[in-house]
This record gives structure tokens, sequence and C-alpha cells, in this order.
């Protein structure tokens, strides 16, 4: 297992980010995510179940950029610590992926600290991403999402005022 030295800048219009995500998980029932991320100019969206809420998020990722990333990254690293003391900590997430079809691949790290454990856990994985595809040459813009499941849909807020401005330029007619 190699760990990636490059540490490419993800906060510009090149990577990808977290638009948005839910989850939800429970003691007596299964843990369901879903999130929007973007990037070069498109959109992904997906959701997915998981052992837990970060698991879920984590398997959305994976499922959204499934038209980029094919068969996928498998999560290797995964460590969380306490940046500060106290109920107002942040959490401070580090994790490593790997391609999935070669257990010697470079592992990408990614990171990310946030009060949120939830929000630090799924943007340092979209981080760890973000390094793959960099290091891989991965071209965001020209990679388009999967028509009809990831570009514009109901939970994409510009679309949804449209639908309601079309139905109220009707209802007012």
């Amino acid at each position: 297992m190699t760990l990636s030295s490059t540490s490419p800048d993800t906060s510009s219009d090149a990577g990808l980010l977290v638009e948005r995500w839910a989850a939800s998980s429970g003691s007596e029932r299964g843990s369901r995510a879903n999130l929007v991320l973007s990037g070069g100019g498109h959109r992904w969206r997906a959701n997915a179940e998981g052992n837990g809420a970060i698991d879920a998020l984590m398997r959305a990722v994976d499922r959204a950029l499934e038209p980029v990333l094919g068969t996928g990254v498998v999560l290797v690293a995964y460590d969380v610590h306490a940046a500060g003391v106290g109920h107002e900590a942040k959490a401070s997430i580090t994790v490593g992926v790997r391609r999935r079809e070669d257990e010697d691949a470079t592992v990408h790290p990614g990171t990310a600290v946030h009060d949120n454990v939830l929000e630090a856990s799924v943007v340092a994985y979209v981080d760890a991403v973000n390094t793959l595809l960099v290091s891989e040459g991965v071209d965001l813009a020209s990679a388009v999402p999967t028509p009809g499941e990831t570009d514009r849909a109901d939970t994409d807020p510009e679309h949804r005022t449209g639908a309601k401005d079309r139905i109220m330029s009707a209802y007012n007619s």
C-alpha cells in the first residue's frame, strides 16, 4: 500500500464539492443517505443505504460518481480525532482511498474538519476522491453525469423553483 504524496487544491472549480447531503440512522432501522456533488459544471446525485450514516454517505458518493470512477474506490483508512475539547470540539477526519481493482494501488488521502462528524467524513472522502482524480488526470468538465439520474432532479432547488413558477403562471393565467 502506497500513500499518495499529491495534495491537490480541491477548493477550486476543478474539484468535486459536496453541495448538500442528508443521512438518517437508528438502532432499530437501516441507515440511509442522499447527496448532491458538484464539479466541472456538472451535478451528481445519489442515495444509498449502509451499515451506518457515514457508510451510507460514502456509498452515495460512490454511486453518484460511477460514471467517473467506474469500478470505484475502496476506503482503506478512516481516522477521527477531536479537534478541541468538550462538546465544542470539531471532528478532524483523515481517510485514504485506492482503486478497488488493485490492492497495491496508491492510497490517496483526504482530510476535513467540521463541527459535524458526518459532514467532516463525507467531505474528507470526497477530498480523497479529488486527489485520486487529479492524480489520474480526470477532467470533470468532460465527465457527463448519467442522464435522468444525476443531472437535474426535484431535489435541485433551481429545478423546483422553475416548476413552481410554471405552475403559478398557469394558475394565474
